[in-house]
């Protein structure tokens, strides 16, 4: 009876175990840093019109975004998973967004 007791317990603890599931970036560092230069570009660029009252047009920001990703590889969705994915190691983030601030500056 023990034994039955001991079996039925040990299966019910790996049963109620819960797996851990690796969460994966789904664009690449490089790809990351890509998409924050463009959505920093795209973010300065709407600031700027709004503070020069030059936007006429009725369409937000979050419309932007749309177009803004449909030339590359990956989706707004995707970038907004990785962009969490990172966020979620301050290091590594802080080393993509020094990347892509370095690019925009050497645009200048």
């Amino acid at each position: 009876m023990k034994k039955v007791f001991l079996i039925l317990c040990t299966a019910l603890v790996f049963s109620c175990s819960q797996e851990e599931t690796k969460v994966i970036a789904a664009l690449s560092e490089n790809q990351m840093i890509d998409a924050l230069v463009q959505v920093h570009l795209l973010e300065s660029a709407a600031q700027l019109n709004m503070l020069d009252g030059i936007r006429n047009d009725s369409l937000s920001l979050g419309n932007y975004y749309a177009g803004l990703f449909q030339d590359t590889p990956y989706t707004l969705e995707e970038f907004k998973s990785s962009f969490a994915f990172y966020a979620e190691n301050p290091k590594v983030m802080e080393v993509l967004l020094d990347s892509a601030l370095t690019r925009i500056q050497m645009m200048e």
